[in-house]
């Protein structure tokens, strides 16, 4: 059982909705990644935009649905006392899709060039935020219909975050020790850093909130 069920009116169909958008959120860090990828490797803008569009067209899905979902709790889908917990965790999950398109629309019309020093190091931090993204989405199913501990799910995104903030500081080391790299473009890449890791801050604020949340329904 989780830990909403029996709270709200039609609850399977609003469980159906959260899954649904939480599945939007997952697509579009995927295609993210894809788009991203073929920026590194390929320098294939042409491309790279292309996937782009559709990252665009998922994040947009998923923000459509998340009003949908606002609009059924705040029409009395779910009892007063947890609207807010659940409008939160609604709100924090759809950041996420906005801040890898935040990254993505950054890297593509800057056309952030990377040297060949930071490149694994710049996939490797994708990578991890499509799986802190997974981690997220195992995490909410067994929050609202899941028998596992949510608190298993948690912990595994605090340890990928924690994974992403290594390879941040080694990105910002490399970075800096480039004597030949003007310091215009340093600034540049510092900013486009900046922009890839917002995904996985973003999941470690909805980690938060989902562990003060089992704590509240379980007190």
């Amino acid at each position: 059982m989780g830990l909403f069920d029996g709270l709200w009116k039609d609850e399977s169909e609003v469980n159906e909705m959260i899954g649904g958008h939480m599945d939007l959120v997952s697509k579009t860090l995927r295609k993210f990644k894809e788009s991203m990828n073929i920026w590194l490797e390929e320098g294939d803008l042409e491309r790279a935009n292309e996937l782009s569009f559709e990252t665009h067209n998922l994040e947009g899905d998923a923000d459509d649905l998340r009003r949908d979902i606002e609009m059924r709790l705040l029409n009395g889908a779910l009892m007063a006392r947890s609207r807010r917990p659940l409008l939160d965790i609604v709100e924090r999950t759809d950041k996420l899709a906005n801040a890898a398109e935040a990254s993505l629309d950054f890297t593509l019309l800057q056309k952030i060039e990377l040297p060949d020093e930071l490149v694994s190091v710049t996939k490797e931090i994708v990578q991890l935020s499509v799986e802190i993204v997974d981690e997220v989405q195992k995490g909410l199913d067994a929050l609202f219909g899941g028998n596992e501990d949510v608190l298993e799910y948690t912990e595994e995104i605090e340890e990928l975050e924690g994974e992403i903030d290594n390879l941040e500081r080694d990105f910002v080391q490399e970075l800096f020790n480039m004597e030949d790299l003007e310091l215009a473009k340093k600034i540049l890449l510092r900013e486009f850093l900046e922009s890839l890791v917002e995904i996985s801050d973003r999941a470690e604020d909805l980690s938060d909130e989902m562990e003060i949340l089992t704590a509240t329904r379980k007190a």
